[in-house]
């Protein structure tokens, strides 16, 4: 039987993630798919779906083999259960984002063995602001997160335990992440797998054999897209090793995401307040981190330098660092004594409060806010609940966990109506296909000049004619 304290953890969480879950699908479709990458994907997603060829993804009609089919298979088949539009194309992106605030939990209990500790691991994670993004935007990125931290998790129950169920999952999990987003996918999972050393005392692998059917299976599986698409056309060897591995890395122009070196070392710490800030204020604690401490320099410091040195940069190319950075903060939360959490709670408090007031003031600052009144009653209420909760006579600890979870749930159904009310904030198509069916020109050829628009053919449902003449780059251009 369960102890109780773990009873108590796992009712907790899964009482959490049920919550985070409907708050996360409230609006979901309540503004337009955003440029340029979630438009793109949710319309090659929509192709797939359409015509029904899983292995050959296809953009605006033409073949897009830049990631592997993983991301728009999974997309394809929420647009099969609830419609080709954009509630359906992110629908199992917020059931990505539930399961990994469970793996993070349960990476916590393999690592620190004590329950309360995991439960904050998965708290933070959830209430980091990159990681609320990534649920927001369709991209590959979220979907490979889950496969990497489930193939951690598989990792270090292998390693616990030495049953070999678990180091076979960690191979085929291994397969689904580089069927996601190629050789970048593999990164993360290894790194952790080396930082992670030696099994636990007295638990040494006997199965160590098991390792070449596990990576025989890693082969087959995670190479079978591209071996099929490269048997049907040899040219695509150079395609996927050069141009999408090299390349990409190499050559800060080869997909136009050119970034300064230090983008990732600004924007990742900015992401994640107040998580961050109090790890950079707290850093002296981590020098009594125990074996751990080489498992998280390898999990997020590593990283953050060979992402830094690629020529391509998003900030959602990193996702899997949030998780090694909630778990350390949740390590670095539990060695702090009282007076130093209860300092943490105040400043956390005040963070909240500032954010808060900015939020109900969005209308009234000169940057273009549209919203109706009853939305700011999401703002009004985070700061009615930071005042009850700062009232309330609770460890300060369980204070800001709770705060933060508040906070976080009102502030995803504000932001939904944020960008459902300001479609020129996210750079999509909605309007222009709302006018388009307004005058009743939807089965008219619609011709896009110079711009290509993945987001109006996917909020059409409908093909259009994209004609580029040359004189100016893709995204530069009308739309008639």
């Amino acid at each position: 039987m369960l102890h109780p304290d773990t009873r108590h953890s796992n009712q907790l969480l899964y009482g959490l993630l049920l919550v985070l879950f409907l708050f996360l699908l409230y609006n979901l479709g309540g503004w337009g798919v955003i440029e340029t990458s979630e438009a793109r994907y949710a319309e090659i997603s929509r192709e797939m779906w359409l015509s029904g060829d899983w292995l050959h993804p296809r953009l605006l009609g033409i073949q897009h083999f830049h990631k592997p089919p993983v991301t728009y298979i999974i997309s394809a088949l929420g647009m099969e259960l609830f419609g080709p539009d954009a509630f359906g194309a992110r629908f199992f992106l917020q059931v990505s984002l539930v399961v990994q605030v469970w793996l993070v939990y349960l990476i916590g209990k393999e690592m620190f063995k004590e329950q309360r500790q995991a439960l904050t691991a998965a708290v933070v994670y959830l209430t980091i602001p990159a990681v609320l993004l990534s649920a927001r935007n369709l991209t590959t990125d979220s979907f490979l997160t889950t496969f990497e931290l489930a193939a951690i998790y598989t990792w270090l129950k292998y390693k616990g335990d030495t049953k070999t169920r678990w180091l076979y999952a960690f191979y085929l999990l291994l397969a689904l992440a580089f069927l996601t987003k190629g050789p970048v996918g593999l990164i993360f999972t290894i790194l952790v797998a080396i930082g992670w050393g030696s099994s636990r005392a007295g638990n040494k692998p006997s199965s160590t054999w098991h390792h070449l059917p596990g990576l025989l299976l890693f082969l087959v599986i995670g190479s079978s897209w591209y071996a099929y698409l490269m048997w049907q056309d040899p040219q695509l060897v150079d395609y996927f090793l050069f141009k999408h591995t090299v390349q990409r890395y190499a050559n800060p122009e080869t997909f136009g995401r050119s970034k300064p070196w230090w983008f990732y070392l600004v924007l990742a710490p900015l992401l994640s307040l107040p998580w961050s800030a109090m790890l950079l204020l707290k850093i002296k604690q981590l020098k009594a981190l125990p074996k751990q401490k080489r498992l998280f320099i390898l999990w997020i410091l590593v990283p953050l330098l060979f992402f830094s040195f690629s020529g391509s940069k998003l900030i959602l190319y990193i996702l899997p660092v949030f998780a090694g950075q909630a778990l350390l903060t949740a390590w670095v939360l539990s060695a702090l004594p009282q007076a130093s959490l209860t300092k943490i709670m105040q400043a956390s408090f005040a963070y909240l409060l500032l954010l808060a007031v900015a939020l109900l003031a969005a209308p009234l600052l000169p940057i273009g806010v549209t919203l109706p009144w009853w939305v700011l009653l999401f703002p009004v209420l985070m700061l009615v609940g930071l005042f009850i909760l700062w009232k309330q006579e609770q460890p300060p600890l369980l204070k800001l966990m709770l705060a933060v979870v508040m906070f976080t749930l009102l502030l995803l159904p504000y932001s939904t109506h944020l960008f459902g009310y300001n479609p020129d904030f996210t750079n999509g198509s909605r309007t222009i296909a709302s006018a388009i069916q307004e005058h009743q020109l939807e089965h008219r050829p619609i011709l896009v000049y110079n711009k290509l628009l993945p987001s109006l053919a996917f909020e059409l449902n409908r093909s259009i004619i994209s004609l580029e003449d040359g004189s100016s780059k893709a995204g530069a251009g009308n739309s008639v």
